[in-house]
């Protein structure tokens, strides 16, 4: 990754590679991009994206299952299947302002939102990292693996967790990928929700010596692997997976680079500027959850039709058109457009949720 020159003062916890609390100021020197990176997705992704109605397919996704039939199509409920990705590294054993440390804090936050969904979102959980004994290493699938009535599981296994290791944010987001990869349905939602307090690392293909450290000396295990964790985000997105990105964090938190990163090549970004869910607190934490959950489990919603690469789409609601936004900030946008599954976002999912409206897609068929 690419750092002009500047001046930091960081705070900095952590376990094993991570494992305490100290002051640190450093300067950073100009560095070429880290040689050892995954080469990531298509890097040559169309960045237009679909532009709505009388938009092209783009011809290098798969075309899925969905056939382009003409004509006005209801659009159904999408069932959410979901993967939680949360840090346990040791950072999150810090206190957040009040009595909580970060883990109790996103403990709480998780008790007070997810028993809503316990029999309409199938849900999984992965926590990274395995062990103190395995602090740079990932679990390669979620435990629970994600399905319906998994709430009690996963609340008992967050109690049973002590926080410690470091930050392999990128493996364990590669894990949670494969696991949803294998659960695209006609009727599924598939979506990824990352929770972290930390900066990734424990990449040991970059090189100490030309990486960016948050702590000298540098180790590659202590390298910034926020290149290959966004490139993990984006290879997600391209394949239907969006990701939700949740920043736990002190006030004043320094490195937020990567979160924002992350947020935008998930596709889930937030207008303004911080691209992620920001949270201090148990009760930021449980807004932010709540927001998500809500966007994916009631504002989803999958047509039966999709249009060809010459056919054209308009969404409506109650008859009236919602603009098709690329950006995903308002109306509505592809999630999995060979899949059928779109969502509403902004006031427009506000609109759509917990409603009885009519909501319907007008899908006309081009030249083959």
């Amino acid at each position: 990754m690419r750092r002009a020159w500047l001046c930091l003062v960081m705070t900095v916890a952590a376990a094993s590679t991570c494992g305490r609390t100290e002051l640190v100021r450093f300067e950073i020197l100009p560095m070429p991009v880290d040689a050892g990176r995954d080469a990531g997705p298509d890097a040559g992704r169309d960045a237009g994206v679909d532009a709505g109605f009388d938009a092209g397919f783009d011809a290098g996704v798969d075309a899925g299952t969905k056939p382009c039939v003409e004509g006005r199509f209801t659009l159904a409920p999408a069932t959410p299947v979901v993967v939680l990705v949360l840090d346990k590294s040791g950072s999150m054993n810090e206190s957040l302002p009040g009595a909580l440390t970060k883990w109790d804090a996103l403990r709480s936050s998780l008790r007070a939102t997810l028993p809503a969904v316990d029999q309409t979102m199938a849900l999984g959980l992965l926590l990274y990292p395995v062990s103190p004994q395995q602090s740079c290493s990932s679990f390669v699938r979620p435990n629970p693996e994600p399905a319906l009535g998994q709430v009690a599981t996963i609340l008992q296994t967050l109690d049973n967790t002590e926080p410690a290791g470091g930050t392999p944010t990128a493996d364990a987001l590669q894990a949670g990928f494969t696991s949803l990869q294998g659960r695209r349905t006609g009727s599924t939602a598939r979506a990824l929700v990352l929770a972290t307090d930390g900066v990734p690392n424990c990449n040991f293909s970059l090189d100490p010596r030309a990486c960016f450290c948050v702590m000298p000396p540098c180790t590659a295990a202590e390298c910034v692997d926020d290149d290959r964790s966004v490139e993990r985000v984006r290879a997600g997105a391209d394949a239907g997976i969006p990701t939700y990105v949740i920043g736990i964090e002190a006030p004043g938190a320094v490195f937020t680079q990567a979160l924002d990163r992350m947020a935008v090549a998930g596709g889930r970004a937030l207008p303004g500027t911080t691209k992620y869910y920001s949270a201090a607190s148990a009760a930021e934490l449980a807004r932010a959850f709540s927001a998500i959950r809500d966007q994916v489990a009631r504002c989803t919603f999958l047509t039966s039709s999709v249009p060809n690469a010459t056919g054209s789409i308009r969404v409506e609601v109650n008859g009236v058109v919602v603009p098709f936004d690329p950006t995903g900030q308002f109306g509505w946008n592809w999630t999995d457009r060979p899949n059928g599954e779109l969502v509403f976002r902004g006031a427009s999912c506000t609109q759509v949720m917990g409603q009885t409206l009519r909501l319907e897609a007008l899908v006309g068929c081009g030249a083959p």
